[in-house]
């Protein structure tokens, strides 16, 4: 018999990873994730290693940032050398990020990324990752099938299988056969640059050596990276000098590989006491020229999208990927989120894909010490110059703290959103310190608002002396049954957040009405003031599941709301849908998910208590 599941994911690294552990979390949805390398031939490899802050901000969300901080380097700034002398540094991607409490770079070889993930979804689904399986062939049939997908893995420890599916996901690299299989483009191109990548343990005369990062001007290679890794690991990568590709090429070995390490890192010295893995690859950008086809089938990470290292983008981008699909599609299979709105997946993550790789053009030229032709013409300031400069210029994007999704079905502009001054949809949600009731400790606001694939609605209260009127006819809206509480009540969680002492009373009786979900106290006003939200009128802030802000409105515009989810959300019946619907990340006590209880009339609310799932 066929296995029947809600996805099947190809691929077993870390975006496949995470967008298993993200369907599996928010509860309802199977999952089956194939990887064709044996596990323990894949944990050899070397691969992605930096972590950026916006992806520790994700990762936070999902519960698995702590236990990445247990094994990864954490780098504050960065040095830089020219002919074995200090220098202006390479670029500032380590050493300005603000905004954000994860203002570090996180460097953890992919193994281990994997390891934290692949724990986290077993946690979930005890099967866990079906290793030494590929998938072979797949067709997709009638759009009014539920599992329209049908797909033939091959295996090594159980023949061939059949799975049937409602969507299918390819998370499986470069050459995925699912783009490959789904007949796809994968439009760019190759050069004939090619860098080399080497991790161990080594020793050297450098000063500064374990500071974290170090740009290294060579004279003979280009700009160097020398990055320390987990485990008291160094990582040094530069490009391979032409005229030694074309001597050797396929036949370089690993003691050629360290010879031009030790070259591009004089006049200092370098010796590696062990070698973990090394790699000699070709730079070259390609972008999938669709993220979804047939309706039931997406591309995420290098399947849809490569590029080189020189800005430690690829596992991150497809990081981000997994984080804006999983949500996306828990929702549509789960029953309440219209199909148009799967749509906004690729309409949001592609164009990023497109900035990222035109920076990327720029970059793999400039790091082999060559000029663009884009700066031909313009004043010599040399190719290490003009690679600082890039990298500062995309410091945002780079960092990912930037990124921003344009105007679509799940990102509106609302007409009153000029009361907040600082934010505007489309953007992360800042991270603020606010206090429990009572307790004069602080906390990350984005620790009280998980990632569980539920809609945050942040209730900005401003100073309850001015705000308490507008408070309450928000109140009077949530009660009415034309808000978006008329929706199941699982796909929202209340967060109210008052200006204000924390001194004495209590939320409710600070309000004049109860809160909506938790309350937490502004103290200082500064959660206000970063959101541009005063605090004589309030506001409020809905963040769609991954973080990112949705809509702004004032209290006064409840419409605005109901109007916001009435683009997307879609319910259907489904067997075990909604309220029966649980996850790990089910809060314990009171949530803000509101049961609107009718009486002769009246309307009542009250606030749910779940069980510990």
């Amino acid at each position: 018999m066929d296995e029947e599941v809600d996805v099947l994911i190809c691929g077993g690294g870390p975006v496949g990873l995470l967008i298993a552990y993200c369907l599996a979390r928010y509860g309802g949805v199977s999952t089956y994730v194939v990887e064709q390398h044996e596990r323990t031939k894949q944990t050899t490899y070397g691969r992605a290693a930096m972590i950026a802050p916006r992806t520790l901000e994700m990762l936070d969300q999902l519960d698995l940032a702590d236990a990445l901080g247990q094994v990864g380097f954490v780098v504050r700034g960065q040095v830089s050398y020219k002919d074995g002398e200090r220098v202006e540094s390479l670029t500032a991607a380590s050493s300005n990020i603000s905004d954000t409490f994860f203002d570090y770079l996180l460097l953890c070889r992919q193994r281990f990324t994997e390891d934290v993930i692949r724990d986290g979804y077993s946690r979930y689904n005890k099967r866990g990752v079906h290793h030494g399986a590929k998938l072979a062939d797949f067709a997709v049939g009638h759009k009014d099938e539920e599992y329209a997908v049908r797909s033939v893995v091959e295996t090594k420890d159980k023949g061939t299988i059949s799975i049937r599916s409602k969507y299918l996901i390819g998370a499986d690299g470069g050459r995925s056969r699912v783009r490959e299989l789904a007949g796809i483009q994968f439009e760019g191109e190759r050069s004939n640059r090619h860098w080399i990548r080497i991790d161990g343990i080594v020793e050297t005369n450098m000063p500064e050596a374990r500071r974290g990062i170090c740009g290294i001007e060579s004279r003979s290679h280009g700009s160097i990276l020398w990055a320390c890794l987990d485990h008291g690991v160094t990582r040094v990568g530069f490009a391979l000098p032409e005229k030694l590709w074309e001597e050797i090429g396929a036949e370089i070995s690993r003691e050629d590989v360290i010879r031009e390490a030790q070259k591009a890192l004089q006049p200092f010295t370098l010796d590696f006491k062990t070698v973990d893995w090394w790699t000699v690859y070709s730079v070259g950008q390609r972008l999938a020229a669709e993220y979804r086809k047939n309706e039931r089938v997406f591309l995420a990470g290098d399947a849809a999208h490569t590029h080189s290292s020189g800005a430690a983008q690829g596992m991150n981008t497809g990081l981000h990927d997994a984080v804006n699909l999983a949500w996306k599609l828990a929702g549509r299979i789960n029953g309440w989120l219209s199909e148009e709105a799967l749509d906004t997946y690729a309409a949001e993550r592609r164009p990023i894909a497109e900035l990222i790789i035109e920076q990327d053009k720029i970059i793999s030229v400039l790091t082999g010490g060559d000029i663009p032709e884009l700066f031909k013409g313009a004043p010599d300031m040399g190719a290490h110059k003009l690679l600082t400069e890039i990298y500062k210029k995309n410091a945002s994007l780079n960092t990912g703290l930037g990124i921003t999704y344009a105007p679509d079905d799940l990102t509106i502009v609302a007409p009153t959103t000029t009361v907040s001054r600082k934010v505007q949809p489309g953007e992360r949600t800042p991270d603020v310190l606010v206090q429990r009731p009572g307790l004069r400790v602080s906390l990350r606001l984005h620790s009280v608002t998980k990632n569980c694939g539920k809609f945050i609605i942040m209730l900005f209260c401003g100073d309850p002396s001015h705000t308490q009127a507008s408070w309450k006819t928000f109140r009077e809206y949530l009660d009415d049954s034309t808000s978006f509480l008329r929706y199941p009540v699982g796909i929202f969680q209340g967060v109210t957040i008052i200006a204000g002492s924390n001194e004495a009373g209590s939320p409710d009786e600070r309000l004049g009405t109860p809160c909506f979900g938790n309350a937490f106290y502004d103290v200082d006003g500064l959660a206000h003031e970063r959101y541009g939200i005063p605090i004589s009128k309030g506001a409020v802030v809905v963040a769609r599941p991954d973080g990112t802000i949705g809509t702004v409105c004032a209290f006064g515009d409840g419409a605005s709301l109901s109007r916001y989810f009435e683009r997307f959300v879609a319910v259907e019946k489904r067997v075990g849908l909604h309220s029966q619907q649980k996850s790990d990340c089910e809060p314990k006590s009171k949530t803000g998910e509101i049961d609107l209880e009718r009486e002769e009339g009246s309307q009542k609310d009250k606030r749910v208590v779940y069980e510990t799932a």
